[in-house]
């Protein structure tokens, strides 16, 4: 019976020691696939950037077509009155054209300013990821299974020598 006990104390030591190497090596590849998956939402961060940047580019080019187009139909409607378009600089047709150009020009800084803040976002968002790929990738260098299987043969090594000695293994 000593001997029975023996044997299934050292096999308890083998198993627990394979399901510890076992599960510190499925969390280290865990923590290996989150610092995978983290780094490539900073990829996608960065090109959210990029996007971002061709979007807010395009929206400033249509902003000056748009204003464009307003102060040639300022012009057309001046001249359709009998006013002269390309009179002197304090006209009235002149002041309307000047103040098509201030709103353009300020719906352009808000497009800016609008893109400015969401690129800033972005970059945030790319660092928040870097951080956090940096920080699974620290995780994982932290598990060593073979160590935790060690660990846990050499715990259990006291009961391993006390089945053995009931078992008259050694004397």
């Amino acid at each position: 019976m000593a001997i029975t006990a023996a044997v299934a104390t050292v096999a308890s030591a083998g198993l627990s020691a394979y399901s510890t190497y076992q599960s510190q090596k499925a969390a280290k590849q865990q923590a290996n696939y989150q610092a995978a998956i983290a780094r490539n939402n900073v990829i996608i961060a960065q090109h959210n950037q990029v996007r971002i940047k061709q979007q807010a580019d395009e929206a400033e080019a249509d902003q000056r077509r748009r204003t464009s187009q307003f102060k040639g139909a300022i012009k057309a409607r001046a001249a359709g009155s009998g006013l002269l378009v390309d009179d002197t600089q304090d006209s009235t047709v002149q002041g309307l054209l000047a103040d098509a150009n201030a709103e353009g020009a300020y719906d352009i800084l808000k497009i800016r300013d609008t893109r400015e803040n969401e690129i800033r976002n972005a970059k945030i968002q790319g660092m928040e990821y870097q951080a956090k790929a940096d920080l699974f990738t620290a995780k994982a260098s932290s598990y060593n299974p073979g160590m935790a299987a060690a660990g846990t043969l050499l715990g259990s090594s006291g009961d391993i020598y006390s089945a053995g000695q009931n078992a008259k293994w050694w004397k």
